[in-house]
């Protein structure tokens, strides 16, 4: 089983080549996103070599080819790259098997056009890769369109891949919180979803009965229907 999360990076593309030219340089605070994403997706303590991997571009020299691109195509606006995620359920995958269902999902989600870094971080319970792609397209210069279509691809070629490895896969997925509210919680901040949760929890622990327990959240304002 593996949940899969995307969102792009902002900046500009001027930025980056003065950073990269000169590496004595602060990151641009504009460009911060950019450098913790492909500095993040290759650190050393979260992966081994061996689980990074390069797609339409070199290891070493992956950020100057995908800001070549940028140049190449004149392509400094909106978006400068993606950052994708794809996490396993602990203990269901070998690293190795993780790494390899990561680079075949980049491949197939974006290697026909775009240049990528797929890394396995191994630093958790939970193995997961990370995607770090160019928006500009090396082959035609053509951005990287972001739709609901191609979130919905994503998580059908995840859950194919895990499937023809032997993976669970979640037969009903729930549609996941957005990135700020995932971040709220991940921070232990209140958010509408925690506290239902820890409602409907409250609800079930001090319940003697299916009556009790909507009698209870109905008292909390919460609409219920307790009939199916």
């Amino acid at each position: 089983m593996a949940t899969t999360k995307l969102w792009h990076i902002a900046g500009r593309l001027s930025d980056l080549i003065d950073y990269v030219e000169n590496p004595k340089k602060t990151v641009p605070k504009e460009q911060q996103d950019f450098f913790n994403v492909f500095s993040y997706v290759q650190r050393a303590d979260k992966t081994k070599n061996e689980y990074v991997t390069a797609i339409n571009c070199l290891k070493s020299t992956a950020l100057q080819q995908m800001i070549l691109t940028k140049k190449q195509y004149g392509k400094d606006d909106g978006y400068i790259a993606w950052h994708g995620y794809q996490s396993f359920k602990p203990g269901e995958v070998s690293p190795d098997i993780c790494h390899k269902i990561g680079v075949e999902l980049a491949k197939e989600m974006w290697g026909d056009r775009f240049q990528i870094i797929v890394t396995t971080h191994l630093d958790k319970g939970h193995l997961h890769n990370h995607f770090c792609y160019n928006s500009v397209s090396y082959v035609d210069g053509g951005k990287y369109n972001y739709s609901k279509k191609e979130r919905q691809r994503m998580m059908q070629i995840s859950d194919r891949l895990c499937y023809e490895y032997g993976l669970s896969v979640i037969a009903n997925p729930h549609k996941a919180p957005s990135r700020p509210v995932w971040l709220d919680e991940k921070a232990g901040k209140p958010t509408r979803y925690n506290v239902y949760r820890s409602d409907v929890q409250a609800a079930i622990d001090g319940s003697r009965s299916p009556a009790y327990m909507e009698r209870y959240l109905n008292r909390l304002g919460y609409i219920t229907d307790f009939t199916g």
